[in-house]
């Protein structure tokens, strides 16, 4: 296993760590509730505490509202072909809603305001068709 590998596993396992947490817009804490943005903010901060964090964002993020974010955190875009566990996937709900999750070994991992929750489950061919783009955490 290579250093990246290790370290795509722990971004997976922090945000594993999270499942139950529950949903609350701009939330950073698991404890008291997490958004999609604010899980992957938290992992990073767990990862590297200096990580970049941006709050002020509406509850329902316009088009590309999120992937600006990515790259202005430092997340590389990379192509849907060379996704791996432990990256970011942002993904489109109807024409504008943007949403983001974490890629597990297992399928994807989100804060989701529809189960109330973070939640796991399989990346089936209907979340698939969602990615829009991918992103790789800073230090990979």
């Amino acid at each position: 296993m290579t250093i990246s590998d290790l370290y795509r596993q722990k971004i997976f396992l922090a945000a594993r760590a999270c499942v139950g947490s529950p949903f609350r817009h701009q939330g950073r804490d698991p404890a008291s509730g997490l958004d999609c943005v604010g899980l992957i903010v938290y992992v990073a901060k767990t990862l590297n505490p200096g990580a970049f964090d941006f709050k002020r964002y509406k509850k329902i993020p316009g088009r590309e509202a999120i992937s600006r974010y990515a790259g202005m955190a430092g997340f590389a875009a990379k192509s849907i072909a060379q996704m791996m566990a432990g990256d970011v996937v942002i993904l489109r709900f109807g024409r504008y809603l943007e949403h983001a999750a974490i890629l597990s070994d297992r399928g994807i991992i989100h804060a989701c305001e529809k189960y109330g929750r973070v939640v796991e489950h399989g990346l089936d061919p209907e979340w698939r068709s969602r990615i829009i783009s991918v992103h790789s955490f800073p230090e990979i």
